[in-house]
């Protein structure tokens, strides 16, 4: 019988995988011809924008459980009719049938293809294939069950005034929970320039996060990310000097309520961070903005900063730093990376020895909070197989 955990389980890093037909029939017919589009090639079929730029492969977005059943498996190189798991990855219904096998209840799902959107093209085309992407998973994908499926906008940069204008749109929506940015904004920005201030400010006003999720970087635009083991165990290398900058640079000073998360790249890095932050800030005090009097980077961390985290004992072992509650657990459900369909016997195993309030936090807790997710029925709770709690959790 597979392991299941006895308080409710939510996952704040999923992923939509893409339909062929998302943007063709969808998108603005000034950009047909440029929307994103299956090519196919002699071996595989890969996704393409603009003028046949290569936006993002097809293969590894819907294998999971690949990395259990047989590794080899596991390939850049597919055909979308070929898809392990057929269309689950985007059919509702389906797609939360695997969430029911795997055990857990809320998905925060971003994109699959998408993401890479944010490497290879600019400007109103971006802003174009953005809004179309929100507009399918929030009225459409997310529709079909907004107490469990809740969507993550994508949201363009490149135009301050264009990028506060959807943030405030998609807020609107019902299944709208969070709106991610591009790691950083094009070189040589920084998010702590003045001229970022207003999406700040919106981000305060509105009450949602905002989020940073690996493979958004547009400092390595025009980059396909390379499936590459040393680039993957850096991979945390980017989030850790945007989220650096943000903080050091005072926005949490003048933003203080707004909220905002590192999604897909491991937990353990924020840490040792936070140290480092206050370690430069007390030898180089005069040449960063000023902090209100008492006030160090590592509180507004742990105030405004949260991560989510995969399979990472070490950020389990740092929670005391960091703040419970500012953890959060996610499967990567359907990539080939995600712990599906034994992501309760991962979290068994990292959570061991933790205690029960805190486990509880850390593996949907702090998910349900921050994203807005009720309180499943009981009827719900037993289709996922929970058992009845007797005692300690784990």
């Amino acid at each position: 019988m597979a392991v299941r955990l006895p308080f409710v389980v939510h996952s704040s890093d999923c992923h939509v995988v893409e339909p062929p037909d998302l943007w063709t029939p969808r998108i603005d017919k000034k950009w047909l011809g440029r929307e994103p589009r299956i090519q196919h090639l002699e071996d595989t079929d890969i996704w393409v924008v603009d003028k046949d730029v290569r936006m993002a492969v097809v293969g590894i977005q819907d294998q999971a459980g690949f990395r259990f059943e047989d590794p080899t498996k596991i390939t850049k190189k597919a055909r979308m009719d070929d898809l392990a798991r057929g269309n689950a990855g985007w059919e509702p219904l389906l797609y939360m049938k695997g969430m029911d096998e795997d055990g857990v209840y809320g998905a925060v799902i971003y994109p699959s293809e998408a993401t890479q959107a944010f490497r290879v093209i600019r400007g109103e085309l971006l802003d174009a294939l953005s809004k179309t992407y929100n507009d399918w998973m929030m009225d459409e994908f997310c529709m079909a069950a907004p107490e469990r499926l809740k969507c993550v906008a994508m949201i363009n940069v490149d135009d301050v005034d264009v990028a506060v204008k959807e943030m405030y749109r998609t807020a609107k929506k019902k299944t709208c929970a969070a709106h991610m940015l591009p790691v950083f904004p094009a070189h040589p920005k920084t998010y702590d320039m003045p001229e970022f201030d207003p999406i700040w400010a919106a981000a305060e006003e509105i009450g949602l996060p905002i989020v940073f999720h690996l493979g958004t970087n547009k400092k390595a635009f025009s980059h396909e990310p390379a499936l590459d083991l040393v680039v993957h165990a850096t991979k945390d290398i980017h989030i850790q000097r945007s989220l650096a900058s943000i903080v050091m640079g005072g926005v949490f000073t003048r933003h203080p309520k707004a909220k905002c998360g590192a999604i897909e790249f491991g937990a353990s890095w924020l840490g040792p961070l936070m140290l480092n932050c206050d370690r430069l800030m007390e030898e180089y005090e005069d040449e960063l903005p000023k902090y209100p009097d008492g006030e160090k980077p590592s509180d507004h961390f742990r105030r405004n900063v949260f991560a989510s985290f995969q399979d990472d004992p070490a950020a389990i072992e740092l929670r005391d730093i960091v703040g419970v509650e500012n953890l959060q657990w996610g499967n990567d459900y359907p990539h080939a990376e995600a712990t599906f369909p034994f992501s309760h016997k991962f979290l068994q195993a990292q959570l061991e020895g933790v205690p029960d309030e805190e486990a509880a936090m850390i593996a949907g807790g702090n998910t349900a909070k921050m994203y807005g997710f009720a309180e499943p029925s009981e009827e719900a709770k037993k289709a996922l197989g929970m058992p009845e709690p007797k005692g300690a959790m784990l």
